[in-house]
């Protein structure tokens, strides 16, 4: 759970960004983390803050509470420094403390640590050696160490987002931090693009483009900055979704007649049709072991309706949640 709120934190921030628009997440539905997050020595002469990074990444989740360090001169850079006492009394329960250090090749070492404050014990230390451009990603970093070793969930601060943007009449598939930060674009088209979704290692992404005059499901290999159209049948080619090996991709298609779910390989290749009902199946998604596909059933008479509601309810007719073996 704490996983997915993570990952509603970091979309909410992105598309709260794009729309000038600032959204506060205040609380995760549970007790949050009293953390202080001290500046770390030597980051005043270095053109990025990691721990601003690293204290903005935790609080955007909801998980966390920041503990003012203020007052307390000098802070602490090595364990030795630690008085516990001072943090235990502002109601810390967790410490990060840091440094940087130039190198005499150009890079800088970023060394953190972190401590369970009222255990008095050092939970983690890592050290990273990298160039001064990289001191935001490196923040990112140690932000997914400090909320794995809090909360056990692995953190999501290090992986990209991707979102189409809409300037005038022109489409731009931008790729960016998940902060929002260091967006790039990696398409531009006169015509739409729609429902951008990344492979499971993230090196590539599937989305639906009109540049033909109809929808075609694109696959782009952001590393090697290739494209390939991996499904242009008869009709409509919509809402790609990967298996979690990267294989496959899960469609809907409309080459048969109504829109039913396929499988196709993720470089191209013939569709295999996974459903065949009289309404219209579309939206599929894998199971996390890849057994199952999870998509969404309409009966073509029905109202568009928002609300999602199960198979077998009786408040159809309306939107309804199906399943089906994947293989």
């Amino acid at each position: 759970m704490n996983r997915f709120l993570l990952a509603v934190a970091m979309l909410l921030v992105a598309f709260a960004a794009r729309a000038q628009l600032t959204i506060d997440i205040t609380t995760s539905g549970g007790r949050q983390i009293p953390v202080a997050v001290t500046t770390m020595a030597g980051e005043s002469a270095q053109p990025q803050s990691v721990s601003e990074v690293v204290a903005a990444d935790l609080s955007r989740t909801g998980l966390f509470k920041l503990v003012n360090a203020t007052g307390i001169n000098p802070l602490p850079s090595e364990p030795s420094e630690v008085n516990f006492g001072d943090w235990s009394g502002r109601g810390a329960e967790a410490l990060v403390i840091g440094k940087i250090e130039p190198q005499s090749d150009g890079r800088v070492e970023v060394r953190f640590r972190l401590f369970d404050v009222q255990k008095t014990s050092q939970l983690a230390s890592y050290s990273y050696v990298v160039a001064p451009a990289q001191l935001r990603a490196t923040g990112h970093r140690i932000a997914d160490v400090i909320y794995e070793r809090l909360t056990g969930d692995k953190g999501v601060f290090s992986t990209k987002i991707t979102y189409v943007v809409k300037r005038g009449t022109r489409y731009e598939l931008q790729v960016a931090d998940a902060d929002g930060f260091n967006a790039q674009s990696v398409l531009a088209s006169n015509e739409p693009i729609i429902s951008p979704s990344w492979s499971p290692d993230g090196s590539r992404l599937a989305y639906v483009s009109f540049d033909q005059k109809k929808p075609v499901v694109v696959v782009q290999n952001l590393a090697q900055g290739t494209t390939r159209v991996v499904a242009n049948f008869r009709g409509n080619n919509s809402a790609p979704a990967w298996s979690p090996d990267g294989k496959v991709l899960a469609v809907a298609l409309t080459k048969d007649g109504l829109t039913q779910v396929y499988r196709i390989p993720a470089s191209g290749g013939d569709a295999q049709r996974l459903t065949e009902s009289s309404g219209i199946d579309t939206q599929p998604h894998f199971s996390p072991d890849g057994q199952w596909i999870a998509f969404e059933r309409r009966p073509c008479a029905a109202p568009h309706h928002r609300g999602l509601v199960q198979r077998g309810s009786a408040l159809q007719p309306g939107r309804q949640i199906d399943r089906l073996r994947a293989a």
